[in-house]
């Protein structure tokens, strides 16, 4: 084969591979993670959430989480602490009118009273854990962001990924956050927030079972570099396609700790 046939050739093996590589964007993954996502909606998890301090101390809490599809409205949550013993009854409630517009509300026992979270508290810290609140409110409203294809590389269990470069279109406690979603089960794997160039918080999402045709990770760890602080959740038991009726997601059932 003589160098312009060799050249002739690798042009059009360049060419053919432009399709396959640019097959989907950032957005179009997206879309599939946020379909995986719409399928939980309806569930019931209990769940062990162990803390791990800079000192190496520890905590383990255990809790409940409730999920409605609440079309034609978006989804609620219902989550209570069952132990340990000082926060037992504490609990948190979403109702998601759309993907963008939320209204959530904490409940603490000991003051016998809800309070309102602002939607510029979804970032904190949910009950003094390493996730956030905004962690584990559901799925969000893609058109408050934009997406990114960075690379693809294998990632945890040599799952191949596509990793994603998310950027809030709102003001956010983060700039950007960079995940890695895993090809075939558009779920995460790992996500990566930064505050511009500082990687502040990292979590790992791990144990991926299909439930119900759902993948779903059991084991899901969440670090804070800043504070040194890290929070593992694990999931004891899990059932989907629920449907449980709009009574159990109100006020009056936060405060009496879904009894």
């Amino acid at each position: 084969m003589n160098k312009k046939c060799a050249a002739v050739c690798i042009f059009v093996l360049v060419f053919l591979m432009l399709p396959m590589a640019y097959a989907m964007n950032g957005r179009d993954v997206f879309e599939k993670v946020q379909a995986v996502r719409n399928s939980k909606l309806d569930q019931k998890v209990d769940a062990t959430m162990m803390l791990f301090d800079k000192g190496g101390g520890k905590r383990t809490r255990t809790l409940t989480m409730y999920g409605k599809d609440a079309s034609p409205e978006a989804y609620k949550i219902l989550i209570v602490f069952n132990s340990p013993a000082d926060l037992k009854g504490v609990g948190f409630l979403l109702h998601a009118h759309t993907f963008a517009d939320r209204d959530l509300w904490a409940y603490f026992p000991e003051y016998k009273r809800i309070r309102r979270i602002p939607a510029t508290s979804q970032d904190d810290s949910f009950f003094g854990s390493d996730f956030s609140y905004d962690d584990l409110s559901g799925p969000p409203d893609l058109d408050d962001y934009s997406f990114k294809i960075l690379r693809e590389e294998e990632m945890i269990d040599n799952k191949p990924c596509y990793v994603i470069e998310v950027t809030p279109k709102k003001p956010r406690k983060y700039t950007k956050y960079i995940t890695w979603v895993a090809k075939n089960l558009w779920i995460p794997t790992k996500v990566e927030y930064y505050r511009d160039k500082e990687l502040y918080r990292s979590g790992t999402f791990k144990n991926i079972r299909v439930i119900d045709g759902i993948p779903t990770p059991f084991e899901m760890e969440m670090a804070n570099f800043k504070t040194r602080h890290r929070t593992i959740l694990t999931i004891q038991y899990i059932n989907y396609n629920t449907k449980y009726p709009n009574d159990l997601f109100t006020q009056k059932t936060l405060e009496r700790g879904a009894k």
